[in-house]
Parts: structure tokens; C-alpha cells; sequence
């Protein structure tokens, strides 16, 4: 029993740590812009709605010195706070720097508080990579609790030429990719609309500004790595297409040689069908793995089973030429001879009869 008290004990102070842990809630977020790079020089805005009922002390706690701390790298940041007790407006105040705090004596109010943050600042002109937008901290006895931080990438004019040049010569190879393969009979329809989609981005990204062309060339790498993989898919597709017509030619020879030939035990028509069945081994395979988008491998095993059934077709087509055309037993055929042979054997039994009444002409005199 004792035990099961303990458990009990720890239980709620598991829960109490874990209630003051949870330092704020954010209600709402909203960055201008909402996404995509930052460029040198750029306003960006920040509103948030904080939830902190978890976060004040009072009373005999109060000493434990809670605060919030905002930090951004913007340039010229202007922070205003509202504070809100059960949805009213208590108290308003404007702060600037690039750390300023909000103690607990300021957000003390009881009841259910909200912190409301309208916050503004510059991309600085010599930033890039990335940059600290905006970073919350609520520190108890000087113990960070929980933070909140928002990064975003910064591109310049330089930059985003790097990557015109570099998206262009990708594109160039992609086309050069798309034309071989069309050449090799590949459907290309669907890596071919892709590549229009890349060719458009990074036409509109040569008139736009920093940020926007540095989406529209994301955009267009997008759609580059998407016709590649589209090429390779219709590439695969391909080879065990021709795997399968390659074989499908032998099948058609291997039934000629059992069905009117009757040399299905011939060692020579064995040979072609062990070569035939190795080619439909290396055509599974293949298709297994076209059918887990692993293209490279897919047409490696398509070329093996292409060369086996090239290898079974030669035989047999040389087989075939070697035995001539012969005698067919097929049921088509085989009526053409019946009907033939009773012809045959009607003309026959006429000319017998006829010979036959002339001989009794001839005896009656």
C-alpha cells in the first residue's frame, strides 16, 4: 500500500513538472511574407496571440522571476505588446532593440491572459543564408523553459543569378536527355511537360525579384528532378517492353515447332526453350523492379532478358530455315488436305465408273 502511495505521489509531481514546463501556447502566427526566401532589405511583419496561463506565479511563489525575452536579427525591430485578461485589453506598450523582455510583473493579470505581439523589422542589406526572424523565451529563475524560434532562408541578386545559371545548364541537360531518349522510341510526353514547367519558372524568374526568383527556380528544380525521374520510368517501361516482344516472338516459334512440327523433344527446340525460359527469369525480375520504381535496375534486367530472347529467336529462326517449312498438321490445314484428298479420291472413283460402262458398251457390241 505504501508502495502504491509513492507511485501516486510521484505521479502528481510528474504532472506538476510537466504543467510548468508547458511555459506558453501559440494561438495564432502570422508572418508577412508567409513563406518562400527573404531578400537584403525586405519588411517583414509578425503577429502572435500567446496563451500563458501556465506561465505566471503569484502569491508566495512570485519570486520565481518569470519573463519573456523576443530576440530577432531583422534590423530596426519595433515590438508592440497588448496584454488581454478574458478577452479585454488591459495595458499596451511599444519596445525596440533586438532583445527586449516582458516581465511577470507586467503580465501578472490572473485569469485568462493573453499576450498579444505586433512586431516589425528589415532584412539586413549584407545578410545571407539565413536569418533569425524572431525567437520567444520564457525564462524562469533564469532557466530557459520552452522557445519558439522562426528561420528563414535570405537570398541576394548574386545569388540568385548563381542559380539562374546553374538551373539553366540543368535544364539544357535535361533536354539532351529528353531528345536520346525519344530518339530510342521512349515515350517522353509526360518528362516532356515537366520540362516545359521547368523552362517557363526560369523564364519568369529572370524578370522577378530576389526572393521571387529564388521560388520560382526551387519551382523549377522541382519539376526537373520530376521529368528525370518520369524519363527514367518511361525508359524502364521500354526496355521491358521489348523484352517482352522479344519473347513473345520465340513463344510463337517454340509452339511452331511443337504444334507443326511435332519436335518438342528435338534437343535442338530443348536448347531454345531453356534459353527462352531464362529470358522470362531475368523479364520478372525486371518488371518486379520496375514496379518498385527502381528504373536503373529494372532496364539492367530488361537488356538481359532483351539478349536472352535475342539469343533463344536467332536459334530458331535458324532451326526454322534449316528444317524448310515442311508439313503442317494444324487443324487449318489439316481440312484443306482432307478436302483435298476426298477431290482426290471422287475423281478417282468417277474415272473407274466411266471406264467401267465403256467396258460394257463395248462387250454388248
Amino acid at each position: 500500500m505504501r508502495g502504491l502511495h509513492r507511485a501516486i505521489i510521484l505521479l502528481l509531481a510528474l504532472v506538476c513538472v510537466a504543467q510548468a514546463a508547458s511555459a506558453f501556447t501559440i494561438k495564432t502566427e502570422t508572418i508577412t511574407p508567409a513563406s518562400g526566401p527573404l531578400e537584403p532589405g525586405q519588411q517583414v511583419t509578425a503577429h502572435y496571440t500567446i496563451d500563458y496561463a501556465m506561465l505566471t506565479t503569484t502569491g508566495s511563489n512570485s519570486g520565481d522571476d518569470e519573463e519573456f525575452v523576443f530576440h530577432t536579427e531583422l534590423q530596426n525591430p519595433v515590438w508592440k505588446f497588448t496584454i488581454y485578461r478574458d478577452g479585454v485589453a488591459i495595458t499596451s506598450f511599444t519596445r525596440g532593440g533586438f532583445a527586449p523582455k516582458v516581465t511577470e510583473f507586467e503580465l501578472d493579470y490572473g485569469g485568462n491572459a493573453e499576450l498579444d505581439l505586433q512586431f516589425s523589422g528589415t532584412v539586413p542589406s549584407t545578410t545571407t543564408g539565413t536569418v533569425e526572424v524572431i525567437k520567444i523565451e520564457h525564462v524562469r529563475s533564469s532557466n530557459v523553459e520552452d522557445t519558439h524560434v522562426v528561420t528563414r532562408d535570405v537570398v541576394s541578386q548574386a545569388d540568385v543569378q548563381n542559380q539562374l545559371t546553374l538551373r539553366e545548364n540543368q535544364l539544357a541537360d535535361l533536354k539532351a536527355n529528353i531528345d536520346q531518349r525519344a530518339a530510342d522510341g521512349v515515350d517522353v510526353s509526360a518528362a516532356q511537360a515537366k520540362y516545359t514547367e521547368a523552362a517557363q519558372a526560369i523564364d519568369s524568374a529572370k524578370v522577378a525579384g530576389a526572393a521571387q526568383a529564388a521560388t520560382l527556380l526551387a519551382t523549377a528544380k522541382t519539376n526537373m528532378d520530376e521529368a528525370t525521374t518520369l524519363l527514367d520510368k518511361a525508359w524502364a517501361e521500354k526496355d521491358v517492353g521489348d523484352a517482352a516482344a522479344v519473347i513473345s516472338q520465340v513463344d510463337e516459334l517454340i509452339t511452331y515447332f511443337k504444334d507443326n512440327r511435332s519436335m518438342g523433344s528435338d534437343a535442338r527446340v530443348v536448347a531454345i526453350i531453356t534459353q527462352r525460359e531464362s529470358a522470362v527469369q531475368y523479364y520478372t525480375t525486371a518488371s518486379d523492379e520496375l514496379g518498385k520504381a527502381n528504373y536503373a535496375a529494372a532496364r539492367t534486367k530488361a537488356v538481359d532478358a532483351e539478349n536472352k530472347a535475342t539469343e533463344a529467336y536467332n536459334d530458331a529462326t535458324a532451326l526454322q530455315k534449316e528444317i524448310g517449312e515442311g508439313f503442317s498438321f494444324n487443324f487449318g490445314s489439316s481440312l484443306l488436305y482432307i478436302g483435298a484428298g476426298i477431290v482426290l479420291v471422287l475423281i478417282v472413283v468417277g474415272a473407274v465408273f466411266v471406264y467401267r460402262k465403256r467396258g460394257k458398251w463395248d462387250e454388248l457390241g
